[in-house]
């Protein structure tokens, strides 16, 4: 869940690959695309420390001010020591944390975020939890060797994701985002998006997020 996103952070959608849902194939129009990371303190071990906060205004972790800072813009990000922390809400303007099972951290409410096949969107043009296909990353070369199916998950939101704003994940590390460019995907540029299959009725947009489950530190 990128930091971006506001109240609708507390929902998820737990729909798979495989659930039930009306399949369509529908154009839902031209989205200018942009790509988000979970950021990695390794990227950032210099300088001055900070903490970063629960929920109850616990310290969850200290870390370098410079992941910080970046973890504020992508939402997830891996500690130094392994753990991934995530976006949880905001308390008095301040941005505050959770640890997340999920190794890239979490979409929408329990969702996890997948490198190449999860994006964030304004569901009040593309749904959440809807399957689509974005017709320009059809046969994309991902870094493990293998061809993009062109399909991708609504499955986040962000507070700049608006309109015709797709936010397009792309996995660990802001050098990730590389593999777009190399694929002739350009910051900005218009892409396709078509709605492949609908959300179905059993899907985490509808769980409510239990902040208070959360380990702590």
């Amino acid at each position: 869940m990128r930091i971006k996103g506001i109240g609708i952070a507390l929902l998820g959608l737990s729909l798979h690959w495989g659930a039930q849902a009306e399949t369509t194939d529908r154009k839902l129009g031209e989205f200018r695309n942009t790509f988000y990371c979970l950021t990695l303190e390794q990227d950032f071990a210099k300088g001055p420390m900070d903490t970063l906060l629960d929920m109850r205004g616990q310290v969850l972790a200290r870390v370098y001010a410079g992941f910080k800072k970046d973890l504020f813009i992508e939402g997830s990000g891996k500690l130094l020591d392994g753990r991934v922390v995530n976006y949880a809400g905001t308390v008095k303007k301040e941005s505050r944390y959770r640890f997340s099972p999920n190794a890239f951290g979490d979409g929408v409410g329990t969702c996890a975020l997948v490198p190449f096949h999860t994006i964030a969107v304004d569901p009040k043009r593309i749904p959440l939890g809807s399957l689509v296909r974005i017709k320009e990353t059809v046969g994309m070369k991902l870094p493990d060797g293998s061809v993009h199916n062109g399909l991708w998950r609504a499955d986040d939101v962000g507070s700049a994701i608006k309109g015709d704003r797709i936010d397009l994940f792309v996995g660990a590390g802001q050098a990730s985002g590389r593999v777009l460019a190399e694929n002739g995907i350009s910051h900005l540029q218009a892409l396709t998006v078509e709605l492949v299959q609908a959300p179905g009725a059993d899907n985490c947009a509808t769980s409510l997020l239990l902040e208070d489950a959360t380990p702590q530190e």
